[in-house]
């Protein structure tokens, strides 16, 4: 009987992964019955790697691993950017960022998630916004997960640094659908962040930048134990309010996690993380400050998680996980959801380990509290304690916020199966179905959602992957903690994902190509379906017939010893269908292009830019009397660079010392995030520049 690791070494590691520098060969498909050892990872740079894997240029190696005495052989040229031959890829018709990929990234400040923007499908709602549309699907049709646990507010202040360190994160991977069946109840695509496994030595990182303080230290207790602790702090937030007086911005995060080894083949872990944001802005006038809130809220989370993997191959695991979300005074005087998700999963080898079959059971239940905003006083004078009348647009948020955000008890319960099938060594095919029930305000709804994805090799270089799917996901908005519309108004979102897609090894250089298209029925999409002011609750639960199709290009690879690129384009369509009226998505870009250069200068230092395109959305607003058109014009289209310096110095054997220097929109340019249209026409809304100068001091042992 083939051993499941073998089965899996060949079914998702059907080519190789290569960062930079000269390509190792590639593995040899597997042979029946035979164990496969995955090739050891490289640390990523400036980092202590750790022991048996090797260390990047430059870098502190790790401690000393005893082993047989060799024979002395001629010292090597220096090395450049190392390459790796990853034995761990993403599902077919995913993509897939490595630990090294999020880092170096310029632009991306460090961050794992905003590290996504450069691939093929994904197209920001703004230059430097972390909200993205990929392949069509809106903001709110979009989940992001650590360690399988969603996130319901992925960056501080909205668009500030990411709630979860880059420390911790070891890849990300970006499902564009379908994708796998433990993922569910969402319409879009999926961003899975896992954290890197406990370390057998005590390590730690640090990064002290303009605005915040953090960092992440970890070690073993005792054999058996393994603790982690970390964190984030504003601490430069009164620097920065004292500088821009009119903005009042303060964030925090937190990570905490224990893992116990009950034996040689179960483990047990306990994970804490969360994160408080504030952002609002101040008018003086008259010398009364007048403040009004942006962003006032904090999610926690408390995931208790059981692990047993067999020698025969099968994995258990059954996990509970405790939250409570919040937020205040964004149209509602406070919202507060507390939750409990309940999973179990369960993976075998079957027929004869030609097969692996997956299945599993999830029950979420979750408790919304919401209080509206009190009533205006009917006189002129505001009361004692009471703020201003607000805005027309804060105004119509306080009347249709309550009517979508009530206090109520929802349920979701979900099953799920699929099974990997290995059709001959170099193909697979995956089926999957996953069923989910919806519970909210006395209303119910049911989901099946079937899939189906292959992997077809032809040849040693050259694979196909089909994909077909269906998902679905209740009504959506923007990922706020707490604000879900309640009741399933309009019913499920459906979607319907197909795509096409090849992937060509030539060398050191991967290539990819893919033709998609996204279908989704009863598409909620607030502000993608149609610009404007209107903040009414008929915008909130509108519903359209989306469309999506477009083709992606896809390249990475080392164009030599000391370069590495990564580029991609994306060439699309987007539309939002309703009644006889076929418009394009407000945020509908046909051309997307990003090219990122980086580069080993030695001796410590790295550097890095990246050059990002993208055409000009349609010039359109619905206002009253002034029906949106087929084919609007568009606005401008938008180009800026991106440049990363850093320069790290080891210590000693396990420790270093760095600078970075990342930046944002170096060329100071402009860009067109709005339009506003009357009956003589529509007139561009210019914002900026805008720049995000990121200077750190990072450490590490």
């Amino acid at each position: 009987m083939r051993s499941s690791s073998a089965l899996l070494a060949f079914a998702i590691s059907a080519a190789a992964s290569v960062h930079a520098g000269e390509a190792y060969p590639q593995p040899a498909p597997p042979t029946p019955g035979a164990r496969q050892a995955e090739p050891p990872a490289a640390a990523a740079p400036g980092e202590a790697a750790a022991p048996g894997e090797a260390a990047a240029p430059g870098e502190a190696p790790a401690a000393p691993v005893e082993a047989p005495a060799a024979p002395v052989e001629a010292p090597a040229a220096p090395a450049g950017i190392e390459v790796t031959v990853e034995g761990s890829r993403a599902p077919p018709g995913s993509v897939s960022l490595s630990r090294r990929d999020i880092r170096e990234l310029p632009g991306a400040l460090g961050d794992p998630y905003r590290a996504i923007e450069i691939q093929p499908g994904v197209t920001a709602i703004a230059s430097g916004m972390p909200y993205y549309y990929i392949r069509g699907a809106p903001p709110g049709n979009i989940g992001y997960f650590f360690n399988g646990i969603q996130v319901p507010l992925l960056f501080h202040v909205g668009a500030g640094p990411s709630v979860i360190p880059a420390s911790m994160v070891q890849r990300v991977e970006m499902h564009l659908g379908p994708y796998p069946a433990d993922i569910g109840r969402l319409a879009g695509a999926a961003i899975e962040a896992e954290s890197a496994p406990p370390s057998d030595v005590w390590r730690g990182e640090g990064s002290l930048r303009f605005v915040d303080l953090g960092g992440v230290v970890e070690g073993p207790m005792d054999r058996d134990t393994h603790v982690l602790v970390g964190g984030h702090y504003a601490a430069g937030a009164a620097l920065t309010s004292a500088l821009v007086p009119s903005v009042d911005v303060g964030y925090a995060d937190y990570q905490g996690r224990m893992t116990y080894r009950l034996g040689p083949e179960e483990r047990f872990t306990v994970f804490a993380f969360g994160a408080y944001d504030y952002l609002a802005s101040i008018d003086d006038e008259g010398g009364a400050d007048a403040t009004n809130v942006l962003l006032d809220s904090d999610f926690h989370r408390l995931d208790l998680r059981y692990d047993r993997d067999d020698a025969a191959g099968a994995r258990v695991r059954a996990a509970l996980t405790l939250g409570l979300d919040q937020s205040r005074g964004v149209g509602v005087e406070s919202a507060q959801a507390w939750k409990l998700n309940a999973r179990v999963s369960l993976a075998r080898p079957v027929l004869g380990g030609r097969a692996l079959l997956r299945a599993g059971v999830d029950a979420a239940v979750d408790r919304y509290k919401v209080t509206p905003r009190p009533s205006p006083p009917s006189d002129d004078e505001p009361a004692e304690g009471v703020e201003d009348e607000p805005a027309e647009g804060t105004a119509q948020l306080d009347e249709s916020f309550p009517e979508l955000f009530r206090s109520r008890l929802d349920l979701a319960l979900g099953a799920w199966a699929d099974a990997l099938i290995v059709l001959d060594e170099r193909s697979t095919l995956t089926p999957g179905v996953r069923v989910d029930h919806y519970t909210s305000l006395g209303r119910t709804a049911v989901a099946v959602d079937p899939r189906i994805v292959g992997r077809f090799g032809i040849g040693d270089h050259v694979r196909l992957i089909p994909a077909f799917g269906v998902a679905s996901q209740l009504p959506g908005l923007a990922p706020l903690p707490a604000l879900q519309i309640g009741g399933i108004p309009g019913g499920l979102q459906r979607s319907l994902q197909a795509s096409l897609g090849a992937e060509v090894n030539v060398g050191p250089v991967n290539f990819s190509t893919t033709v998609f298209r996204q279908v989704t029925f009863g598409l909620s999409d607030p502000i993608g379906t149609g610009r404007g002011t209107n903040l009414s609750t008929e915008r909130f639960l509108t519903r359209s017939l989306g469309d999506t199709y477009g083709l992606e290009l896809g390249a990475r690879g080392a164009l030599r010893r000391d370069m590495f690129f990564l580029a991609s384009y994306t060439l699309s369509r987007s539309t939002r269908t309703r009644g006889a009226s076929t418009v394009p998505s407000a945020y509908d870009r046909t051309h997307v292009a990003h090219v990122a250069l980086l580069y080993d200068l030695g001796k410590g230092w790295r550097a890095g830019m990246r050059h990002v395109f993208y055409t000009g959305f349609p010039a359109d607003e619905a206002t009253p009397g002034r029906p949106p058109r087929e084919h609007p014009d568009r606005i401008q289209p938008f180009y800026r660079l991106d440049m990363r310096l850093s320069k790290r110095w080891a210590l000693s054997a396990r420790s270093y010392l760095g600078l970075v220097l990342d930046v944002q929109n170096a060329t100071l340019a402009k860009e067109v995030f709005d339009v506003s249209c009357d009956e003589g026409g529509c007139t561009p809304q210019t914002i900026g520049p805008i720049t995000m100068p990121g200077i750190a001091i990072e450490g590490g042992f």
